[in-house]
């Protein structure tokens, strides 16, 4: 059994983002009194100050003196990019997802993880490898890290019923996420999992995700690079700005 708990302000900030994603808690709601938080997560209101002054400071949150706080109109929770997991790209090309676990574990933070993850050097971190197929062909690796302090609960996931993707989505109120797309060739563990030559160039997805500023994952999708595509589409506002809309 996971016995991480997740630091209680933590807890806060995610029950105050999943008000917010859920709109329940629109633009311009004024949230609950940090005494009425503090009795509502039996905690100190200095832990719930820590909570609601980091929302603040990410301008999620606002504070207006003698009033109260309030969900911010501009808030960059509206302005993350959205996440599509491995189920949807598969099921739009009209084939059938499914899963192998290749390994879950407990590892030691080192090397780049220390410094993608914002983690000291022996810290523990939550790592996932699983095998994702298109039709019983194998599709895409996915190798991802996860910060117990956020989800500590990861696992003890049945990821044959739900993906990493799905439960972090359902669970964990992310608030910003960084893409980057790399052509690499496969190392011998890709070319066994993918069934393919080491010839075959890939195409690498490696995605962070946020709360607040803490990271709560770092993960790289590898796929042959016949089998997948990335790209976004926007609008432009009258303004000249852009709305992005979809990542596939």
């Amino acid at each position: 059994m996971n016995d991480v708990i997740a630091p209680s302000y933590v807890q806060i900030k995610n029950f105050i983002l999943n008000k917010i994603h859920s709109n329940e808690w629109k633009p311009g709601f004024k949230i609950p009194s940090e005494n009425d938080l503090a009795k509502m997560f039996n905690v100190s209101r200095m832990t719930v100050n820590r909570a609601v002054r980091e929302l603040t400071s990410e301008n999620i949150l606002k504070r207006v003196q003698g009033k109260g706080t309030y969900v911010a109109y501009e808030s960059n929770v509206a302005e993350m990019l959205e996440i599509r997991g491995v189920i949807d790209e598969i099921e739009k090309m009209g084939k059938k997802h499914s899963l192998e676990v290749i390994d879950v574990e407990v590892t030691i933070a080192e090397g780049e993880i220390v410094k993608l993850m914002g983690l000291n050097s022996g810290d523990k971190v939550y790592k996932s490898v699983f095998l994702h197929f298109a039709d019983n062909e194998p599709f895409q690796i996915e190798i991802r890290y996860v910060n117990p302090k956020i989800v500590p609960d990861y696992l003890n996931v049945d990821f044959t019923k739900e993906t990493a993707h799905q439960y972090l989505m359902r669970t964990t109120a992310l608030t910003e996420a960084e893409h980057i797309v790399e052509a690499i060739m496969p190392d011998r563990m890709i070319c066994e999992l993918l069934k393919i030559s080491k010839n075959t160039p890939c195409l690498q997805l490696s995605r962070r995700t946020w709360l607040g500023n803490d990271v709560v994952t770092y993960v790289k999708f590898i796929a042959p690079g016949d089998k997948y595509k990335i790209g976004t589409r926007f609008r432009y506002a009258k303004d000249g700005s852009t709305k992005r809309e979809s990542i596939y």
